[in-house]
């Protein structure tokens, strides 16, 4: 390591804290002035890790460079050495909410074999982590985790303990549904269709939403678009079949299976409108449209857009999961052979999130690039 007041260059460090160890190497700037709180900290560096311990990196951070003002609900910058040894002897103390570090701007370029968060463990984490001024942006973070491939693009802004943002672009390949399910349990109102099937399929979801202190979304707040697609899924809930394949006249030897499946949804505050889409079953080709709100109640359409039937059925699907009623209705709302387009919603919502992460770190580079611009000159 080399150092003089306002630089710090590691060429090679290990550390091993706890569970978790580290590798670092890259320079830190603006030490004195930062303490002096006269500039931003400012560092780049390579991470890397064997084993990262999450919990206990979070408890170790959460906080620093706030000050110590009542409507912060967070611990100021003078008690970081407590915390930091606090949080090195029993991280289960540490409640959350992550409260994202003021005044430093630190890059991690991320290399990590193996980091757990509680019981969930994932591995082969590459990509860059950036904390800039109350920020914490994650930048097509790679990882594997036991349910599935993923890559996640992330901002998380903490204005209050209570009142924590989160836009997140979350791309996972081959997760079992269960499993997905399992990991968000709140997809389970936001798609509710997804409960009715088994299988593997591909996810993706980009969305921006505000979170109290215990993570719950608040659901008013929730704007984003998602896609899901699969083949050879399995439909679970065969009464809800019967009755469908009943109404729609499917013939008897049509298995409880889905051959291929691929759906986009939007999300707007109570509303998710589910955008038509084919679903292939044997030798019926439907599309399947509606909407439905967080309340669980629904309206969807599903169209006979090619069969053996002589004609073409569709029928309207209304109510609750308990409550369902069914209205058929003697001519498609389709043409034949219809398939719907991609209305690629989910890419306009990844592109959204981008120009906020970018716009949010403009607003907070712009005042401090003029302190120290003005410095410079005094």
């Amino acid at each position: 390591m080399r150092f003089d007041p306002e630089t710090f260059t590691v060429e090679h460090a290990n550390l091993i804290i706890d569970k978790s160890d580290f590798s670092l190497n890259g320079q830190i700037i603006n030490i004195s002035s930062y303490f002096r709180k006269d500039s931003i900290l400012r560092g780049n560096l390579h991470f890397m890790s064997e084993m990262t311990d999450i919990i206990q990196l979070m408890a170790m951070t959460s906080g620093i460079g706030h000050e110590d003002d009542p409507t912060d609900e967070v611990e100021n910058q003078e008690v970081v050495v407590t915390k930091f040894a606090d949080a090195l002897v029993d991280q289960e103390a540490y409640q959350g909410p992550y409260i994202v570090p003021r005044g430093i701007d630190i890059i991690l370029h991320s290399n990590i074999n193996k980091a757990t968060y509680g019981s969930t463990e994932a591995s082969h984490i590459k990509g860059n982590v950036q904390i800039f001024d109350g920020l914490l942006v994650l930048d097509e973070l790679s990882l594997t985790t036991p349910a599935a491939d993923m890559i996640i693009t992330a901002m998380y802004r903490t204005p209050r303990k209570n009142h924590l943002y989160m836009g997140l672009d979350l791309h996972m390949l081959d997760i079992e549904i269960d499993e997905l399910l399992n990991m968000a349990p709140d997809l389970d109102s936001i798609m509710p269709m997804l409960r009715s099937f088994a299988g593997t399929a591909e996810f993706h979801f980009a969305f921006e939403t505000y979170m109290d202190s215990l993570y719950n979304l608040k659901k008013s707040t929730i704007r984003g678009a998602s896609s899901i697609r699969g083949n050879d899924l399995v439909l679970m809930d065969s009464e809800t079949f019967g009755s469908i394949a009943k109404t729609l006249r499917f013939s008897r030897k049509t298995e409880n299976k889905v051959d291929s499946l691929s759906a986009e949804f939007t999300v707007f505050r109570n509303e998710i409108d589910v955008y038509p889409f084919l679903i292939v079953m044997d030798k019926y080709k439907g599309v399947v449209g509606g909407r439905h709100n967080l309340d669980m109640s629904f309206d969807y359409n599903i169209s006979l857009v090619d069969s053996p039937l002589p004609i073409r059925l569709h029928v309207d699907v209304k109510g609750t999961p308990e409550k369902m009623k069914y209205r058929l209705k003697l001519r498609s709302r389709y043409p034949r052979f219809y398939r719907p387009h991609a209305p690629r919603r989910v890419e306009n919502e990844q592109r959204n999130l981008r120009d906020v992460i970018r716009e949010s770190l403009l607003r907070s580079i712009a005042p401090k690039v003029r302190e120290e611009e003005e410095e410079e000159e005094i």
